[in-house]
C-alpha cells in the first residue's frame, strides 16, 4: 500500500524553493512561506488518506480500525491477539474484537499449526489487491518520474518526519502510564476495570439465548446504567448494544459453522429471536445472509468473491 510520504513528497518537491540566483531573478516565495504550503498539503493529503481508509472499509464491511490489523497481518505474517495488541499499541480486548470481525467475513483464520496465531486468507488478499494495487501502481509510476537525487532527499526527509513523530508518540505513551497524569485526566477517566470489565463479558457469553438489558449489565460492573454505558464505551470503544450484538453474531456464525440445525433455531439460541431478525443483522455485519454464509462454508470457499 502507498505512504503517506510518497504522495506528500510530491508536492513537496513541485514547490521546492529555485536555486539562490534563480530566486533572485524571479523574486522565490520566502521558505517559511513554502513550510506552510507544504503542511497544508500533507494535511490535505492525510484527510484524503482518512477518507479513502472509510470507503475502502465500508467495501470490506469492516470498521476503520480494523484496516491496520489487516495490514500487519499482511506484511508481518501469521501473529497473535497479544503480538498484534503489542506492535498497534491497542488494547486486547479491541484487537479480539477486530479478529472477531475479520474471521466472521473470512479475511482472518486460525493457523491449523498454531491455533494462537491468525493468518490472513487467500480471499481477504485479494479484496487488499483490488483496492490498494491501483494506488500503489501509481504511486510508483509518479516516483520513478523522479531523479535519483530528488529521491534520495523525499526519503530523508521523511526518515526525518518519521522520527519527529514517534518521539512524541513515546511521550504520549508514557503518559497512559501515569495515573494521576494531567493529560490522561480529561482523556482517559471514567473507564471500567478489567475486572468489571471481564465480569460483564463473562456475563455476556453465559446469556446470549436470553434478554440481556443494559441494566444487567450495570449491575455486573457496579454502576448506574447511565454511568455504565460511558464507562463500558470508553473501555471497549463500542457501546453495550454493539457489543452484545456482535457476540451473538459470533454465536450464529459458530453455530452455522458446526451444526445442521435449522436457521430458525440457530436464531432462537444466539439470542435474536426470529430468523428474519437474524438474516438482517448477520447481513449488516457481513454483507452476506445466514444461508448464503452456510452454503459458502458448506462449499468450502470463499463466498464473498471480488
Amino acid at each position: 500500500m502507498i505512504s503517506a510520504g510518497e504522495i506528500c513528497q510530491d508536492v513537496w518537491m513541485k514547490q521546492k524553493p529555485p536555486g539562490p540566483r534563480a530566486a533572485r531573478r524571479r523574486g522565490a516565495p520566502r521558505k517559511d512561506h513554502l513550510v506552510e504550503v507544504i503542511g497544508a498539503e500533507i494535511v490535505r493529503f492525510q484527510e484524503e488518506s482518512n477518507a479513502f481508509d472509510d470507503i475502502a472499509a465500508r467495501v470490506l464491511a469492516l470498521e476503520r480500525h480494523d484496516l491496520p490489523c489487516m495490514t500487519l497481518l499482511l506484511y508481518g505474517g501469521p501473529a497473535s491477539v497479544e503480538m498484534m495488541a503489542s506492535a498497534l499499541h491497542a488494547q486486547r480486548s479491541a484487537v479480539t474484537a477486530t479478529v472477531n470481525r475479520l474471521q466472521l467475513a473470512g479475511y482472518a483464520r486460525r493457523r491449523p499449526d498454531d491455533q494462537h496465531r491468525l493468518e490472513l486468507t487467500e480471499h481477504a488478499r485479494k479484496w487488499i489487491e483490488q483496492i490498494w494495487a491501483p494506488l500503489r501502481e501509481e504511486g510508483g509510476r509518479l516516483m520513478h518520474s523522479y531523479s535519483a537525487r530528488e529521491l534520495a532527499m523525499m526519503s530523508t526527509f521523511m526518515a526525518r518526519a518519521r522520527e519527529v513523530q514517534q518521539r512524541h508518540a513515546r511521550k504520549m505513551r508514557e503518559w497512559l502510564q501515569l495515573p494521576a497524569s494531567p493529560a490522561r485526566k480529561p482523556h482517559l477517566r471514567g473507564g471500567l476495570s478489567p475486572a468489571a470489565l471481564r465480569r460483564v463479558q463473562v456475563f455476556v457469553e453465559a446469556n446470549l439465548d436470553r434478554p440481556i438489558q443494559l441494566v444487567d449489565l450495570a449491575r455486573r460492573a457496579g454502576l448506574s446504567r447511565y454511568h455504565f454505558a460511558r464507562a463500558f464505551r470508553a473501555s471497549a470503544g463500542i457501546t453495550p448494544r454493539v457489543f452484545v450484538e456482535r457476540r451473538r453474531i459470533e454465536r450464529a456464525r459458530t453455530l452455522i459453522n458446526d451444526s445442521t440445525h435449522p436457521l430458525a433455531a440457530i436464531a432462537v439460541d444466539a439470542g435474536f429471536g426470529t430468523q428474519s431478525r437474524l438474516t438482517s443483522l448477520f447481513k449488516r455485519h457481513t454483507g452476506f445472509t445466514p444461508g448464503e454464509y452456510r452454503r459458502g462454508h458448506r462449499a468450502g470457499r470463499d463466498i464473498m468473491q471480488p
